[in-house]
């Protein structure tokens, strides 16, 4: 397999990735003073899904923002965490920055593994798509870690650049799959009992960056409640690593009216494993 590093990628594309990795890297400094309250804290509202939000949750948003209007000179940011989208700057240019604070707040809020600052980096006039997603981050709330992505100039951990699995049989692919607030059905049995073996982590941009590193061979979540801020930045890590994201029913993901539509998601390393995927749970 060919290694390729961060410095073969377009001068546009290293500058935006560096930016989005300092991002990641300055964020932790919020986390890190909220992280000795967390089994303190107590559910202070709901968001415009229906969630529960803590304090962390609106912190880290709201320093993101911050961080975003320091770095940018314009541009709108649209979040789980607030009802309408923020626009800062002067003029109508710049990037949509579509936002998940804390993507696996459950995880986060009772100090499990798995949690993720998200954001997906589009042009901000155009449509809330994983084929319009330009830039993307995805940064583990707990270490520097940032698995960083630029479309047609791959995906990233460091400098090193990311491969899927490259997996094409059901019957050796490890899978994970959401199950919060669903009652499986016997296509979810058949792929259990097929697959090597299924996974279940409750933060799905970090389980999507597992499918893009090799990690798992597939993500899936066939609810119909996943809404986009969860999986656009992670979708484009997945493309940019070879692998392969569409909806239950093949069809492409998006585009989206808003933060609030909700979708069924499958990833895998090939599209081949995908269409397996597709056929069991069908």
């Amino acid at each position: 397999m060919t290694m390729m590093s961060l410095h073969h990628t377009s001068p546009n594309s290293q500058e935006m990735l560096t930016l989005l990795r300092q991002l990641q890297a300055d964020s932790l400094q919020v986390l890190e003073q909220v992280r000795p309250e967390l089994g303190q804290m107590k559910t202070i509202g709901v968001n415009a899904k229906g969630d529960d939000q803590k304090s962390f949750d609106i912190a880290t948003d709201e320093w993101i923002r911050q961080w975003l209007t320091t770095h940018f000179e314009s541009g709108v940011v649209e979040s789980e965490e607030i009802t309408n989208a923020f626009k800062f700057g002067h003029n109508e240019q710049g990037f949509r920055f579509i936002v998940d604070p804390v993507d696996g707040s459950d995880n986060f809020a009772r100090g499990l593994p798995l949690s993720a600052i998200s954001v997906a980096m589009l042009p901000r006039q155009t449509s809330l798509s994983t084929n319009e997603v330009t830039y993307a981050l995805v940064g583990d709330t707990s270490r520097p870690e940032a698995l960083i992505a630029a479309r047609n100039d791959g995906a990233y951990s460091g400098d090193q650049r990311l491969y899927t699995s490259k997996m094409q049989h059901l019957d050796d692919a490890f899978i994970s799959c959401e199950l919060n607030h669903w009652a499986p059905d016997a296509s979810l049995a058949e792929l259990m009992q097929t697959c090597s073996g299924l996974r279940v982590y409750g933060c799905a941009s970090r389980a999507l960056c597992m499918v893009a590193t090799g990690a798992l061979d597939a993500h899936i979540d066939v609810r119909n409640r996943l809404t986009p801020e969860s999986f656009l930045a992670a979708s484009l890590l997945v493309t940019e690593a070879g692998g392969y994201i569409c909806r239950l029913d093949g069809e492409a993901l998006g585009p989206f009216q808003s933060l609030q539509d909700r979708t069924t998601l499958v990833a895998a390393s090939t599209k081949k494993l995908a269409e397996k995927i597709i056929n069991v749970l069908k």
